[in-house]
């Protein structure tokens, strides 16, 4: 399964909803609701209980329990789940229509690398799957080993109607804010309905940051969009972190990295310098080479979100600094 690089957001724009999605902007958030709150009431749905389950009750019942006591714990669990869904286009008419409140909204558009290492960097990004009917009920035998791919499997599920959104989604362990980085968020569309004073408030809100605006217009029977206002480059940015950059201190052991990539040592340090631009760099926080396989190295960076909270992203080098994935520890 191919993750898609870019990931939309449709978000309202109506006056009542302004103040609500302008401060998720300005705090580079994003809110995971409760599943119940979802327009479509078949969302997470699932049974529990089967014929499978006969041969539990019947053990069970010898010491007074059954199937039904160990669905309740499960069924809390899943109640408190929550979420947060992207398109993976920003072109579907329909989606401006119920979500950006009949073309007057935005849709955000994110670097999905980059979205995952904020508060999404423990979740798991997955891909909605469309049917004209539910999955079997959930026994008991599904609870074991994990029954975490039987739970993701229905909370991933909805009907063949709902199609055309094109979903992804993380699923959360709770309602509330997910903040990311500042240059996660790398683009903003406009509907070609939204009120000028609704996107001059956008526009003031990302004018120092690292976002391109565009705003849409109606032509020739089909939407386009045309630029609205710029990115700002990373070196005239508002920062929420630091930036720090001490490559005698951050990349230790010099020695030993310079050994390792040659040559290449020199990419490690551009490298690092683009890194420290971001906005929400705060710093480094170590480097080294691998010891899983030896044949990569580490970089620790440290980032600010705008909560306040620190987290710390893990990068791995080839021996041409090149990016590899994180070498299997298993």
């Amino acid at each position: 399964m191919t993750i898609p690089a870019k990931l939309y957001r449709y978000r309202p724009l109506s006056d009542d909803l302004l103040d609500r999605e302008l401060g998720a902007l300005r705090d580079s958030y994003l809110y995971a609701p409760s599943f119940a709150a979802m327009n479509d009431p078949m969302e997470a749905f699932y049974k529990t209980g089967g014929a499978e389950d006969q041969l539990f009750d019947t053990l069970f019942s010898q010491a007074g329990l059954s199937t039904e006591a160990l669905y309740g714990p499960f069924k809390e669990m899943v109640r408190k789940f929550a979420l947060v869904s992207f398109s993976s286009s920003y072109m579907d008419l329909p989606m401006w229509a119920y979500y950006s409140c009949n073309f007057a909204g935005m849709c955000l558009e994110f670097d999905t690398a980059a979205l995952a290492i904020g508060d999404f960097q423990q979740e798991s990004l997955h891909k909605v799957h469309y049917a004209r009917k539910p999955l079997p009920p959930i026994t008991v035998a599904d609870m074991f080993p994990s029954i975490e791919p039987a739970v993701i499997s229905r909370l991933t599920r909805k009907r063949i109607e709902w199609k055309h959104e094109s979903e992804w989604r993380y699923i959360t362990g709770h309602v509330g804010p997910k903040h990311y980085l500042d240059d996660a968020l790398t683009r903003v569309y406009l509907g070609p309905r939204v009120d000028k004073e609704h996107a001059d408030a956008v526009c003031q809100i990302l004018k120092h940051r690292p976002v391109e605006i565009l705003k849409g217009e109606i032509r020739d029977f089909s939407l386009h969009f045309h630029l609205l206002q710029q990115a700002t480059f990373l070196e005239e940015c508002e920062r929420v972190g630091c930036g720090v950059l001490d490559p005698g201190n951050d990349l230790f052991p010099e020695s030993e990295l310079k050994e390792f990539l040659g040559e290449h040592y020199g990419r490690l340090l551009e490298e690092c310098r683009k890194t420290a631009l971001r906005p929400n760099m705060e710093g480094f926080g170590g480097s080294g080479i691998s010891s899983a396989s030896k044949q990569s190295i580490y970089l620790w960076t440290k980032y600010k979100l705008r909560s306040g909270r620190d987290v710390y992203h893990q990068r791995y080098f080839d021996r041409r600094c090149n990016p590899v994935p994180e070498p299997n520890l298993g």
